[in-house]
């Protein structure tokens, strides 16, 4: 254990050791990160990587459905992972018509069929616009008056932005809002669903194989994006065409081998690689912990009221999905971080900081301080942690009062000037919260609705000690019953009975009334959103003075962290930007005497084949694997057709569906998960057992093509 501890301190000299580790910015193609691709295998040029308005690599990558994709055709057609197209299925099936069970194919574009909420965004522009906020990072600034000025600067840089139709931007904080870009993207709005396997083979394994190595798993999907015949952005109309992508992927003649150059793109969503040992103590000691067994109970909630009624299986597989997930990462994760001692190691990185900053008079003066502080801040925030995350899945889990609390915070809001009003309340986020609301209410199950708002509010009553949400306690200690129990139950029906809000042409009309006309709608939800606001107000301010401190502490931290190692390479934690990370074929060997190789195949799949869900391979599978079709996919080293591959390319949450390019900058593979071994990667990266797990591109064309027979969709790759 000793020397494993050593090799794991040597990890936190930098972000960026090895030439496998890092989710690298599109503008952080250094001359030595180039040599280094180049020296490993890549045959392009790692500057074709991000050329704006051009035919570069990035231009064929999108964000989607909180995950990535690419295209893979002139004519607008994404490959991305059947979990991340999962919600546009889930949305679209119905008892008569499960396309979540049975997959979708159009054989015929006039037969592709929308995809409900979904959009894509194309990055057209990545601009460093930190000058724009040196005024907000002034050390004497309230924390509260930072936090909305970086606000206000960010809003004005939207607005400017967005003033070119087909345009959506976002400020993004890199390293923890030591530096701020404006990024820019072309969305397009008319998504429609072009093939899906069937969950029997999108999902092989279920949740007894996710994270888990080897895997079997055709987690793919296809989509197409359309635009209106100009060009431009528009809702779905018939007579919409496809996007022409200024690139798109080829998919690669030939397959890989161990050790083989890859690269991925996408959007990974959030790391914590820069969190402080306070801030790892809380998510170990703390907040894991708890969501673990807060998630189980949800979980098993939702299961219950599920499990009687197909339509409401159907409506809830969504969320369920996610929270599966969820509690097996956080598992995962948690584990990882108490075996490999992360948070002591931490320590005693700072440790070595403090006696860096103490031996120069210099720093003593800029960083003196900085490490009590941020124990003193990360305090304040666990004191609110577990009240913030349980308000957070009840504000979030439970429909009805999710959509009344934006209604009546729109009914202040819109009376302010737009860039006055707090975040996600510019005409902009209006509506995009519009927009979400039919695929919303398509997933609305009044019961569940209502037992999950009934789990919440106990949880929520029970860690609210201090009264944070007293209006709320009130109302509840009021209604009938004896015990809490009884009384949140009465509270409940008593709601649900006095509501208009399951109606979604409501909705929509509320979104025009001013607060005096919501409060005569006397609507039960919205009369209660009226009385809990201003303690919603109050905690909120209480969150933004902590958010506000650490965008003055964390900065400082990291330049301080920074100059220990002055050269050495370093990359901001991932935040839901574009990011490209490489690395090769690799196996890896998660203990003793286990060693894992890095190809899975269809005779590993059969095997597991139980004819009991998730091990189900239908009729047409098992004929499709036994069958003489299947020679032309196979590999010549593996004597099989590969199903799965690891690679050491960095990566986490939101990179799912992340295309994954070889050496010629050719479509392998697809992205989709993560090993479980090295979960605990988002705060560390360990070259021996960090693996990315993907789809091999030869599985995807043996299922389209001996399963489903797509032979359009295999005429469009190209592979037909």
């Amino acid at each position: 254990m000793r020397t494993k501890i050593i090799f794991i301190f040597i990890l936190f000299s930098a972000l960026a050791l090895t030439a496998k580790e890092g989710m690298f910015r599109l503008d952080g193609i250094t001359a030595g990160l180039a040599a280094d691709m180049k020296a490993m295998g890549c045959q392009f040029d790692p500057t074709d990587i991000w050329k704006p308005g051009t035919k570069c690599l990035a231009m064929a990558v999108v964000n989607l459905g909180g995950g990535s994709g690419s295209f893979v055709s002139p004519d607008g057609l994404i490959i991305t992972n059947h979990h991340v197209a999962f919600g546009a299925v889930q949305s679209l099936s119905s008892p008569q018509h499960n396309y979540i069970r049975d997959g979708f194919l159009a054989s015929e574009r006039s037969k592709e069929i929308p995809a409900p909420g979904y959009n894509v965004r194309v990055m057209s522009s990545f601009e460093n616009v930190t000058f724009r906020f040196r005024s907000a990072l002034r050390t004497r600034l309230n924390p509260q008056k930072r936090l909305r000025l970086i606000e206000k600067i960010s809003q004005e840089l939207i607005r400017d932005g967005e003033k070119i139709p087909g345009n959506e931007c976002t400020v993004a904080r890199f390293y923890s809002g030591r530096e701020f870009y404006l990024v820019t993207y072309f969305k397009i709005r008319d998504m429609r669903v072009v093939y899906v396997p069937a969950r029997s083979i999108g999902a092989y394994g279920g949740e007894i194989d996710n994270w888990m190595w080897p895997r079997h798993s055709g987690d793919f999907s296809f989509l197409r994006a359309y635009v209106g015949k100009d060009g431009r952005p528009a809702d779905w109309a018939k007579d919409n065409v496809p996007y022409r992508p200024l690139h798109h992927f080829p998919v690669a003649k030939t397959g890989l081998r161990s050790g083989d150059f890859t690269m991925i793109m996408g959007y990974p969503g959030t790391s914590k690689r820069w969190y402080t040992a306070a801030e790892i103590g809380t998510q170990v000691q703390a907040n894991y912990p708890e969501r673990i067994a807060i998630l189980a109970e949800y979980i098993e909630l939702l299961e219950k009221v599920s499990a009687a009624d197909e339509a409401v299986k159907i409506k809830n597989a969504g969320i369920l999905q996610g929270l599966y997930n969820s509690i097996k990462n956080n598992r995962g994760l948690l584990a990882g971080l108490q075996r490999n001692q992360v948070h002591e190691l931490k320590l005693a990185k700072e440790k070595q900081l403090a006696a860096f900053i103490a031996a120069k008079p210099a720093l003593q003066k800029k960083f003196g301080g900085i490490l009590g502080d941020i124990e003193r801040l990360n305090a304040a925030e666990r004191e609110i942690m577990s009240l913030n995350t349980i308000y957070n899945w009840l504000s979030r889990g439970c429909r009805l009062l999710n959509w009344a609390l934006t209604l009546n915070k729109w009914s202040h809001e819109k009376t302010k000037k737009d860039l006055q009003r707090e975040r996600g309340f510019m005409e902009r986020d209006i509506t995009a919260k519009k927009e979400r609301m039919p695929g919303s209410q398509r997933n609305l199950d009044l019961a569940t609705d209502k037992a999950v708002l009934s789990f919440f509010l106990d949880k929520l009553l029970a860690a609210d000690t201090a009264g944070t949400f007293k209006s709320l306690a009130k109302e509840i200690q009021h209604a009938a019953g004896k015990g809490r129990g009884e009384k949140i139950a009465a509270f409940v029906d008593a709601l649900y009975t006095n509501t208009r809000l399951a109606d979604l042409d409501f909705k929509l009309k509320m979104f025009a009334a001013d607060a005096r006309t919501l409060a005569a709608a006397q609507d039960a939800f919205i009369t209660l959103a009226g009385k809990i606001q201003p303690e919603i107000d109050a905690f909120n301010r209480r969150k933004n003075s902590i958010e506000g401190s650490w965008l003055r502490l964390k900065p400082l931290y990291i330049e301080a962290m920074m100059g220990l190692r002055p050269q050495a390479l370093y990359y901001p934690d991932a935040n839901s930007t574009l990011r490209f990370s490489y690395g090769r074929v690799e196996g890896y060997t998660p203990r003793d005497a286990v060693h894992y190789a890095p190809f899975s195949t269809l005779s590993g799949m059969l095997a597991k084949n139980s004819g009991k869900f998730p091990f189900d391979l239908d009729a047409k599978m098992v004929t499709a694997i036994n069958g003489p079709g299947r020679a032309r996919y196979n590999d010549p080293f593996l004597g099989d057709v590969p199903v799965n591959f690891l690679t050491s390319n960095d990566s986490t949450g939101g990179n799912s569906g992340s295309p994954v390019l070889n050496g010629r900058g050719e479509l392998v593979g697809v992205l989709f998960d993560g090993n479980y071994e090295a979960l605990d990667s988002d705060f560390y990266y360990q070259p021996d057992l960090s693996r990315s797990i993907h789809v091999d591109i030869r599985y995807v064309l043996f299922v389209a093509d001996r399963v489903n027979q797509a032979v359009n969709v295999l005429a469009e790759l190209g592979a037909h």
